[in-house]
């Protein structure tokens, strides 16, 4: 994956099974108190009828994990990104740190045995299975480096939560439901506090992702990061104009509430810009749109976890950008699945508010809704 402003961009969402706690109050004086932290629940038990039986080549390596890392090196680290230098970031650099940190081998493991589920439907039910028993160890393996962000980890952070979030969007295609949450009981979802607890992560080590080995990720980022703020707030009214008049009725007594919004509806315009910019089309990458999800205020977040109607319809619109970038086989979908959970959730008499989101992406809600 690719960042901007200098921020990593790992993606979105844990389809598989996790929970999220905050760091103990003795962690607070470390930069880790605000890095979301996992409990080791399993997914997927390694007794799953759908694991086959494999080889043992060492304890807990198996002959499919072989494949899956082949695949991984031929196939899969090209898929994260259409930079030929960031492409060689997850081919060359990502196994080396795996090695030395199980959590982001299995990780890696992970995401190809998806990838692999995708590219050979008829071993889809294996290969699933053996995504959500990697994605499980992986989990685990991190617990103990979460509690303490530390200059020799921090790359090792980075590349886990990316690889996570990759996960969680492509699983969601997987499962049966076909369907990814934003939010849930009034909080936002797991997988979107990792992907914004990766700003821990950068704020800790960046002059080690800059001059380090995830250097190229972080130049491309940066490249991204120039031509989207070169767009002007006017450039991307055109799509947001509705939006902000629509918070200046909803919100003229209340200044602070209306600031938030203004602000986020600010920086969304920009993104919009660069993702309806004509001719871009597959030469888009994470960084040009995820950047938005690392600007916006915790205030917003908190309103889209409270399923607060303004802060539904702004993302409504955020999932047009997304849909810019769904040529990538883990974001395939995405915008749709979002989309479907705002419309659901969004009250009757707000719903005519997303109509040009509906129509950009295509959605269509089911009657039932």
């Amino acid at each position: 994956m690719d960042t901007s402003n200098d921020q990593p961009t790992a993606l979105v969402p844990a389809a598989a099974p996790m929970r999220l706690n905050q760091a103990p109050e003795s962690a607070t004086a470390s930069p880790a108190a605000s890095w979301p932290i996992y409990s080791s629940q399993p997914s997927q038990s390694p007794q799953n009828p759908n694991l086959e039986p494999q080889t043992p080549l060492a304890p807990g390596l198996q002959v499919f994990d072989m494949e899956l890392m082949h695949h991984y090196m031929i196939s899969t680290c090209y898929t994260l990104s259409r930079s030929p230098a960031v492409q060689a970031v997850w081919r060359d650099e990502a196994p080396r740190v795996g090695f030395t940190m199980p959590a982001v081998l299995h990780a890696i493991l992970a995401v190809s045995a998806l990838h692999l589920a995708r590219s050979y439907p008829s071993r889809g039910a294996s290969c699933i299975a053996h995504a959500h028993m990697h994605h499980t160890t992986a989990i685990r393996a991190v617990t103990p480096t979460l509690q303490s962000l530390a200059s020799d980890n921090g790359v090792g952070l980075f590349l886990f939560s990316s690889l996570i979030c990759i996960f969680a969007c492509a699983n969601a295609k997987f499962e049966n439901n076909n369907f990814l949450v934003l939010f849930e009981k009034g909080h936002l979802a797991e997988w979107a506090l990792l992907f914004r607890g990766t700003r821990t992560i950068i704020d800790y080590s960046s002059h080690d992702f800059q001059t380090g080995i995830l250097s190229s990720i972080f130049m491309n980022g940066a490249r991204s990061a120039a031509a989207r703020m070169a767009q002007s707030i006017d450039q991307g009214q055109v799509y947001t104009w509705e939006l902000k008049r629509m918070i200046t009725a909803e919100y003229a007594h209340d200044p602070r509430t209306r600031r938030i919004y203004d602000e986020t509806v600010d920086s969304l315009g920009r993104t919009l810009a660069v993702a309806m910019k004509p001719g871009e089309g597959t030469r888009l990458q994470t960084a040009d749109i995820f950047a938005w999800l690392l600007e916006v205020s915790n205030e917003y977040l908190d309103f889209l976890g409270q399923e607060e109607p303004v802060a539904l319809i702004i993302f409504a619109y955020y999932c047009v950008a997304l849909q810019q970038i769904e040529w990538m086989w883990w974001m395939d979908g995405l915008s749709s699945r979002l989309l479907m959970q705002l419309y659901s959730v969004l009250d009757e008499k707000y719903r005519d508010w997303i109509k040009w989101p509906q129509e950009q992406i295509g959605f269509h809600p089911p009657e039932s809704i």
